[in-house]
């Protein structure tokens, strides 16, 4: 080795003392029927966004609220307005074991160049693109404003797919997931594309081969390894590798907070992880694993002669972790910044919920979403996702199995703001004008009713168009869509002889269906200056 990757490997190693001696010991799970049931926040429910997807395995949105995501068999479906999904385009995929249309990532700069990035699998007998005759394959396509694709996909970059015999290749641990990172890189995950347990050529541990690897890529046509990445510039490897010793990375995100990358990672009987990546870094899957050097070595601590570092949680018996994302909506901000994790298998899939600890290097807590009317865990086989309006979606089905798109919000969440009373000075025998805002933060368009009660001191004289009034209340009603801002004025007159300061009470009451009442008590100063109340967020 040259002097330079001698460096690098001993920078690499302390930096694996460093972390490990602050990264705490993978959590202890418990069997996912141990797991702690957790109701939804209150006034949160659960809607269905599409009733029957075919076979779903990621989603994404783009910048004006289009959901996109893909079908295992094929089609690329897009849900506009709420609307029945659309195809915007068929891939020709080959669907045995785990193949099929993969991930799907929206570019960051799609309001400019429309562009969305598809990983699926292809036959590629008669191509060129990528040579080899079964090859995974990242597509840049063009959506445009109508859902439809301006030209035929562009290849941006291939990957293999192991071939142990003559004329056979392997159909599992494609990977497939792809997400854009908040350094604007194109980070891709490929499994292992391997079956057996004991197989020598098992290709995680090889730099040179790009299986079983996270990777890292300029969002070039064709893609390209950043100058950056760990290995970018050692000899005889795959430059875009960012971490490797992975078996099947199905998916990641990149924490809001500390912009720290966590990954799901699957094992075999044993070992299903949630882990921490860093750039490098050795994952543990190998040659032999987990036969040697103990059945499943998660338990006792990584085999340190791979470098690696301890999973930030894990599971045995294998449950299949999944689709994985941090919500970063405002709608339930009980669970802002938490991670979300979906599951496979039958006996484990559900929503599952995690807190982290302060720093972001470990989770500190492990509940499974129940819904609130059957008090069942909320199944969620292979996605879930933020989305732009801030409810949580996930995907009821998935894989091989056909389920509804569902997402958990509050339908309406509705906040009385910046009341206020003018003019600064009021004085008796003068007028006194309220000006109320009402905003939905939620999803969902709702009704609602709002009622000011006067007090003694004063007579109504003029309300907006809208507004009704008798001798003692003031009323409101209307409906309000999602983040919309209603504001309305009334004026009353200080009729009572006050000659001293003197503070005057309103209160006001908002209510909707299916969400809590707000109240708020309006003051204004009379013979003194006015008070201007903060905002009062539900």
């Amino acid at each position: 080795m040259t002097l330079r990757q001698i460096i690098f490997w001993l920078v690499l190693c302390v930096g694996l003392l460093v972390v490990t001696s602050y990264l705490p010991s993978a959590a202890k799970p418990a069997a996912p029927d141990e797991v702690p049931i957790e109701p939804l926040p209150p006034d949160v429910v659960i809607e269905t966004v599409v009733p029957n997807a075919n076979q779903l395995v990621a989603m994404d949105f783009t910048p004006d609220g289009r959901l996109l995501y893909t079908e295992r068999t094929g089609n690329l479906q897009v849900v506009a307005n709420g609307q029945a999904p659309v195809t915007a385009y068929t891939f020709p995929v080959l669907t045995e074991g785990e193949r099929g249309l993969l991930g799907v990532a929206v570019d960051p700069n799609f309001a400019t160049n429309h562009s969305v990035w598809v990983y699926f699998t292809k036959e590629t007998l008669y191509s060129t693109d990528c040579g080899g005759k079964v090859k995974n394959r990242v597509v840049r396509i063009t959506l445009n404003d109508d859902n439809t694709v301006t030209e035929d996909p562009q290849t941006a970059g291939c990957f293999p797919v192991n071939q142990p015999a003559p004329g056979y290749y392997v159909t599992i641990h494609n990977g497939g997931n792809l997400h854009f990172g908040p350094d604007g890189k194109l980070y891709i995950g490929v499994g292992n594309s391997n079956e057996e347990i004991n197989d020598p050529i098992e290709p995680a541990q090889n730099l040179a081969s790009p299986l079983g690897k996270l990777h890292r890529y300029n969002p070039t046509m064709p893609l390209s390894a950043p100058a950056d990445n760990p290995f970018a510039s050692w000899p005889n490897t795959d430059k875009s590798n960012y971490a490797y010793g992975l078996r099947n990375p199905f998916d990641f995100a990149f924490d809001p907070v500390s912009q720290q990358l966590f990954a799901t990672d699957n094992g075999d009987k044993c070992d299903d992880e949630i882990n921490l990546i860093r750039p490098g870094y050795n994952y543990g899957w190998r040659i032999h694993y987990p036969q040697t050097p103990l059945p499943c070595d998660d338990d006792a601590g990584p085999d340190p002669r791979y470098n690696t570092i301890p999973p930030l949680y894990h599971w045995t018996p294998s449950m299949a972790p999944t689709g994985l994302a941090f919500y970063t909506g405002d709608v339930i901000p009980e669970w802002k910044n938490d991670l979300f994790m979906c599951a496979y298998k039958n006996f484990s899939t559900a929503l599952h919920h995690f807190k982290l600890n302060a720093t972001r290097t470990a989770i500190v807590s492990h509940t499974i979403l129940s819904d609130t009317i059957n008090h069942q865990p909320i199944q969620c086989r292979t996605d879930v996702l933020t989305g732009p309006a801030g409810a949580l979606y996930y995907s009821e089905g998935g894989g091989y199995l056909s389920g509804p798109i569902q997402r958990l919000t509050r339908r309406s969440s509705l906040a009385l703001s910046s009341v206020s009373t003018a003019p600064a000075v009021v004085r008796a025998g003068e007028w006194l004008t309220y000006t109320v805002n009402v905003r939905n933060v939620g999803t969902q368009a709702n009704t609602f009713a709002l009622m000011a009660t006067l007090p003694v001191e004063v007579a109504i004289q003029a309300v907006d168009s809208g507004l009704t009034f008798d001798a003692d209340h003031v009323y409101w009603s209307g409906v309000l869509t999602s983040a919309q801002t209603l504001s309305a004025r009334f004026s009353v007159q200080v009729t009572s002889a006050i000659t001293i300061p003197y503070l005057l009470t309103t209160p006001i009451e908002i209510t909707a269906p299916d969400t809590q009442s707000v109240n708020l008590v309006s003051l204004a100063m009379i013979n003194g200056r006015a008070v201007f109340l903060p905002v009062l967020r539900q």
